[in-house]
């Protein structure tokens, strides 16, 4: 590959922007969706270095030019967890420009955007969790497939990513207990667990039942359109799924998403009387203090000194 001396162009890095992206993928010691966000985001910046190209304003890339892509991350109104997704990824690209004589870091100390304390989905409420799940028509296999997995959603607080990934043998039986194995955030192997109660497991069940599916290496959820029968549903679908049915029963805020029924079990099973150290094993959060957010949130509302206001 020919090296690209701090003196060359941004132009000449644009045009060997695809080689280079790919080679700095190969080089990464990550999973296959930290590659995929990677791939995401630096395809992103190739489109506004090709912006600047074509508005002749290309010439030798420094801080001022990566600052200014910030910006117009910002102008496009990210949310600052996305942003930052993109800066991380830019980051890291140009660590390895560097560390491979092929580019300067231009990147260095940048700084990401700031986020606020606190989620940035809210959970339904109670009846809205209820209403969500009424309104599912089971009668056919679509329903049958959307209730089990928004189901399991509300009752085990997995993520979208999670639920997609899962196969048939993922599903086990202990003396005690039936656990479904996921593969967490981060991981690459399917070993950590959630408890599946009778509620979350015999729709399960019903479903894979319809399906006539016992083999284990199958899917756990698929497509029934004409053009994907049968293959693994994707989390766009899911999300896709979960939207339109929050909008049916008329939830129609934007901060009410598919990862909002993640934070309604989080929710609810802190106000039923779990502890914070029960949700986290659940949850999985590396950290506790990530789960301490839902308890502040519970508390604030259940001791809000604004109810003390008799007028």
């Amino acid at each position: 590959m020919k090296e690209i001396t701090p003196r060359q162009p941004a132009g000449t890095l644009a045009a060997n922007l695809d080689q280079l992206i790919e080679s700095f993928l190969l080089a990464q010691d990550v999973g296959i969706t930290s590659k995929i966000v990677y791939r995401r985001a630096l395809k992103r910046f190739k489109e506004f270095l090709s912006l600047r190209e074509a508005a002749g304003g290309v010439g030798y890339l420094t801080k001022t030019d990566i600052v200014q892509y910030k910006s117009h991350l910002l102008a496009e109104g990210l949310s600052p967890r996305t942003g930052n997704l993109y800066l991380t990824s830019v980051r890291q690209f140009f660590k390895y420009l560097e560390s491979n004589r092929i580019y300067p870091d231009v990147s260095a100390g940048l700084k990401g955007f700031k986020r606020s304390y606190g989620f940035n989905r809210d959970p339904l409420t109670l009846q809205q969790a209820r209403d969500l799940l009424n309104s599912i028509d089971t009668s056919d296999m679509i329903g049958l497939r959307d209730f089990a997995m928004i189901n399991l959603m509300l009752r085990t607080g997995l993520r979208t990513m999670e639920v997609v990934g899962s196969d048939v043998g993922d599903i086990r039986q202990t003396s005690n207990a039936t656990l479904l194995y996921v593969r967490s955030k981060g991981k690459d192997a399917k070993d950590d667990f959630v408890v599946l109660t009778r509620e979350a497991y015999e729709p399960i069940v019903r479903y894979l039942a319809a399906r006539r599916c016992t083999d284990p290496r199958a899917p756990l959820f698929v497509s029934h359109s004409n053009h994907n029968e049968g293959r693994r549903i994707t989390t766009k679908t899911l999300r896709f799924e979960v939207k339109q049915k929050l909008l049916g029963i008329g939830v129609y805020s934007s901060r009410i998403s598919a990862h909002s029924l993640r934070h309604t079990f989080a929710t609810m099973a802190l106000q039923n009387g779990a502890t914070i150290e029960q949700v986290r094993d659940t949850l999985r959060h590396q950290n506790i203090t990530t789960t301490q957010i839902y308890v502040h949130t519970t508390d604030r509302l259940e001791h809000a000194a604004e109810d003390t206001i008799k007028i």
